[in-house]
């Protein structure tokens, strides 16, 4: 998993996290038939090997997929799978795309085609997997983030600001950029209420409240716009 803390487009914010978008585009070289054998690409996992790897994470996991294209090549990044069934001859999932799918919740007009999403199909046989392990992104962000100075920016920031926050939606398994309002904070300095206003820069038509809190929700970074 990697992390970039890039300028975010049409912000004076250069620390937000982001993650990197390209790990949510389709696989463009199409579905096989079903039963079609395929010769195993060049550094890839041989069948048995993989059906091994997805039973023993198992079904309602997260894994992170690296594949071989036609041309040999290895995906720069690998693609975000939440696994959502397994059988003798593969196994199926839902590719993680968080903003995505909060915009969606939110928007009745608004047609969102930004970045791919939905679900995908895989065979043991495919031949073209060349790395899939469980993903450890929720771990790396809980021993990566500075929850002190997370406290010490909510402290600074008043009602009424905007402001970024980054964080790691728990119940969909990814992380997420929103932009909004702040309603509210408690004395304590650890919990927070946002009204988000934008995903990924992109305006919601219904406007989600949310309530975090420093210490038990996995947010990443606070910024004010």
């Amino acid at each position: 998993m990697h992390l970039n803390r890039d300028n975010a487009p049409g912000s004076s914010c250069s620390t937000l996290w982001e993650v990197p978008r390209s790990r949510y585009f389709w696989w463009p070289f199409g579905k096989k038939k079903k039963g079609a054998k395929v010769a195993l690409r060049p550094g890839a996992l041989p069948p048995e090997k993989v059906k091994q790897i997805v039973k023993s994470i198992g079904v309602g996991k997260t894994v992170e997929i690296l594949r071989i294209g036609y041309d040999g090549t290895i995906d720069d990044i690998p693609l975000l799978v939440k696994i959502t069934d397994i059988n003798e001859e593969g196994f199926s999932g839902r590719i993680v795309n968080v903003e995505r799918e909060l915009i969606e919740q939110a928007t009745e007009k608004l047609v969102f085609a930004k970045r791919g999403g939905g679900f995908i199909e895989f065979r043991y046989d495919d031949g073209d997997i060349k790395e899939i392990t469980e993903s450890k992104e929720e771990t790396i962000l809980e021993e990566s983030r500075d929850v002190a100075a997370l406290k010490e920016i909510l402290e600074a920031l008043e009602i009424g600001d905007r402001v970024l926050v980054a964080y790691y939606d728990e119940e969909r398994q990814g992380t997420v950029n929103v932009e909004g309002t702040l309603l509210a904070k408690d004395p304590g300095g650890t919990q927070f209420t946002l009204l988000i206003e934008q995903v990924e820069k992109v305006e919601l038509e219904k406007k989600i409240e949310r309530e975090f809190d420093i210490e038990k929700d996995l947010v990443v970074d606070i910024e004010i716009v």
